[in-house]
C-alpha cells in the first residue's frame, strides 16, 4: 500500500544521487480541471521516464477526477522534477519508491 505523499517525500528524493535510478510506484488522482492537460505524456516527453500504467479510472466525457496507478522509472532527480510538477497543478499524490542504487 502507498502512503500518502508528504515533503518528507521530496527530502528522501534530494537526499538521493541526482542520476541514481528509481522505481516509484505512485497512486495519482488529477483533478477534473485539468484533463486537458497531457499529464502521462509529459512525465514521458517532458522529465524522460518511463511510465507503466498499472490501472486507471476515468469519467465518461471527462466528468469527475481521473486515478491512476503509475509504476515509473527514471533518474532521481527527473522524478523529483516531475513530482513538483504534479503538486504544482493540484494533483494528489501516494507513493512508494525503491532505489536501484543499493542505498
Amino acid at each position: 500500500m502507498a502512503s500518502t505523499f508528504s515533503q518528507n517525500d521530496l527530502a528522501y528524493l534530494q537526499l538521493k544521487q541526482p542520476e541514481s535510478p528509481i522505481r516509484a510506484h505512485i497512486q495519482l488522482r488529477i483533478p477534473k480541471s485539468r484533463h486537458a492537460n497531457p499529464v502521462i505524456s509529459n512525465l514521458i516527453n517532458r522529465y524522460g521516464l518511463t511510465v507503466n500504467i498499472l490501472g486507471a479510472i476515468l469519467g465518461i466525457d471527462g466528468y469527475g477526477d481521473g486515478w491512476f496507478d503509475l509504476e515509473i522509472n527514471g533518474k532521481v532527480a527527473k522524478v523529483h522534477e516531475a513530482l513538483l510538477d504534479l503538486i504544482e497543478m493540484e494533483a494528489d499524490i501516494w507513493m512508494k519508491s525503491e532505489t536501484n542504487d543499493g542505498l
